[in-house]
């Protein structure tokens, strides 16, 4: 079978059939810079934290001379897992099957009996942990199994310049608080990833209950959006308010905190950021990012705060993946501006939140709805903005596709595109 570059029409054994998962895990994640952590979560040598890159587990770890690994999680002997835990501080890692011993940078360091029980040509230097390369951007630990792959700068194209605009607006970096949370969900991952990369038509529908309880606040109010795709499949939504009496500000920040974010970035970057009610998008293929400063009632808050959170997407089989969430502050807010961050970020795109809640349901639905033979028969259809008018021009002069049009599946198409073409199957 094969698809034409710019699908309109997928079929759905791309989400139900296992053999399908089997190609994604070789093609897309093992040839594919994947974010692995950030470095906020291993600050001192010897930090590590364990993750997953697709079907791979993996350690990633800071060693000494400020150095980041990033290494198959997996003995060289027998296979067995040598870190257990989520997270610590560790000179060694000990396999608890045969003992083998490696270091924080993955270099075998020991094997019980080896004078005794392996010959004098037993070399440890070659039985190191399986390295994965490793770039960091902005905080951000990318990794790739990949030896040909472009380095991270050429994979990302034109959307670095989007990532440097949303992780390089403050001077003094952000970092992660409130640690990460990680839940499984019925549904197929890339039915996820197409939802954040771009996809504003489900709003009113899907979350209709936060407009109508007031939570969405000035986002419900005149906004125009604009969406923007880079060839290797990276993709992101932009909304902004189109009422001129609102001041040009990134709400929800501190002011002397965003006056002189503001004061330092580009001014195309500034007119990026301004006055937006969300960003959200897609790093091509499974991290997914959002800012937005949302308002919040109740007893114990109130107003509108900002919050910017990361999420991964790891297959656990065809119709269930994994979703890592983290949280990112600003490291130079006030203690109490990050927990209240925090707070609204955990209500309002928690795994247990509103939002959360709708888009889960909605994701189990699509896989309920897979079927088997008409549904097999019956392809997702892809064609919303294909045609229809566009706006005027974007606030901002950027880089990349921008696409004047809020609710369209342009970044669908792109996403969706640039898969088919990794798994072979465009013409």
């Amino acid at each position: 079978m094969s698809i034409a570059s710019e699908p309109t029409a997928v079929p759905r054994s791309f989400y139900r059939d296992p053999a399908v998962l089997e190609r994604e895990l070789g093609e897309v994640f093992g040839r594919s810079w994947l974010f692995v952590a950030h470095e906020s979560e291993i600050p001192q040598v010897g930090d590590y934290v364990t993750r997953s890159m697709g079907g791979d587990p993996v350690i990633v770890s800071r060693t000494q001379g400020d150095g980041v690994r990033v290494m198959l999680n997996s003995c060289t002997h027998r296979g067995t897992q040598v870190c257990k835990v989520s997270h610590g501080n560790t000179t060694t890692f000990r396999c608890g099957y045969h003992g083998w011993v490696f270091g924080t940078d993955g270099d075998l360091k020991g094997v019980p009996g080896r004078r005794a029980l392996y010959g004098p040509d037993f070399d440890l230097s070659r039985l190191g942990l399986r390295q994965a390369r490793t770039e960091v951007l902005h905080g951000l630990i990318f990794a790739t199994w990949d030896p040909d792959a472009p380095d991270l700068m050429t994979s990302l194209g034109e959307f670095g310049w989007y990532l440097d605009a949303f992780f390089g607006l403050f001077p003094g970096g952000m970092e992660v608080y409130g640690g990460m949370h990680r839940v499984n969900v019925r549904g197929n991952w890339k039915i996820h990833a197409e939802n954040f990369s771009g996809d504003g038509y489900h709003l009113q529908v899907a979350h209709r209950t936060m407009f109508e309880l007031g939570v969405m606040g000035d986002q419900a109010g005149a906004v125009e959006g604009f969406v923007v795709n880079d060839p290797n499949g990276h993709c992101l939504r932009s909304q902004y308010l189109a009422d001129e009496g609102v001041p040009a500000t990134v709400f929800g920040y501190e002011d002397e905190l965003i006056e002189k974010a503001l004061a330092a970035a580009d001014p195309e970057v500034r007119r990026f950021r301004e006055k937006t009610t969300v960003i959200h998008g897609l790093v091509y293929p499974n991290l997914l990012l959002i800012t937005t400063a949302p308002r919040y009632f109740g007893t114990d808050a109130d107003g509108s705060v900002a919050f910017t959170q990361l999420r991964v997407l790891t297959p656990i089989d065809q119709h269930h993946h994994e979703v890592a969430y983290w949280s990112l502050v600003p490291r130079d807010a006030s203690p109490e501006w990050k927990a209240k961050s925090y707070l609204y970020v955990t209500r309002q795109h928690g795994a247990a939140s509103y939002f959360e809640a709708d888009d889960l349901e909605n994701f189990r639905r699509i896989d309920a709805g897979l079927g088997a033979v008409a549904g097999a028969r019956t392809p997702y259809n892809y064609e919303l903005g294909v045609g229809a008018a566009e706006s005027g021009p974007p606030p901002w002069r950027g880089p990349g596709r921008i696409v004047r049009q809020d609710f369209t599946e342009a970044n669908q198409r792109t996403f969706v595109g640039r898969y088919l073409e990794q798994m072979g199957e465009r013409a």
